[in-house]
């Protein structure tokens, strides 16, 4: 059986290609090929998608962020106290990305040095694509330089 990560095809973006990168450096959906469609009856078959469908929902291991109403973050998801809205990348990080530096570290530190490392990596890097692909600003007014 080939496993499989859904996205949308066209043109990608940021998000959904952070949200693949993620997932495929983890140990379990290494192997997992990448399919891009709109066609429903081919990403129904996924077993993973980020960034299309129109559903989010862990349990299912859909990952989209583009329905109306969508207003997910990583505070109401009980992560960190942020309030930026999160995109397909921001729901991968949400859910796998402690996993995820385990892995990548591939040392043991214990629980509360990977919650630091989640944190930062998190304020430094995922929030600005998160915050990117939802249009939120990166100030106000006009910019200086």
């Amino acid at each position: 059986m080939v496993h499989t990560i859904g996205t949308h095809n066209g043109k990608f973006h940021c998000d959904e290609a952070l949200a693949c990168f993620m997932l495929k450096r983890l140990d379990r959906f290494s192997k997992y090929s990448i399919v891009r469609s709109r066609e429903h009856s081919v990403l129904e078959k996924c077993e993973i998608l980020v960034d299309v469908g129109g559903v989010y929902d862990h349990s299912k291991k859909r990952y989209d962020h583009h329905q109306k109403g969508f207003a997910v973050t990583m505070d109401s998801l009980g992560f960190l106290e942020t309030t930026t809205k999160l995109s397909s990348a921001g729901l991968i990080y949400a859910h796998y990305g402690k996993q995820l530096i385990k892995e990548i570290l591939g040392v043991s530190y214990d629980e509360k040095m990977i919650a630091i490392f989640f944190r930062k990596l998190y304020q430094t890097f995922i929030e600005a694509i998160d915050a990117v692909d939802n249009g939120i600003k990166q100030y106000d007014g006009l910019p200086r330089f």
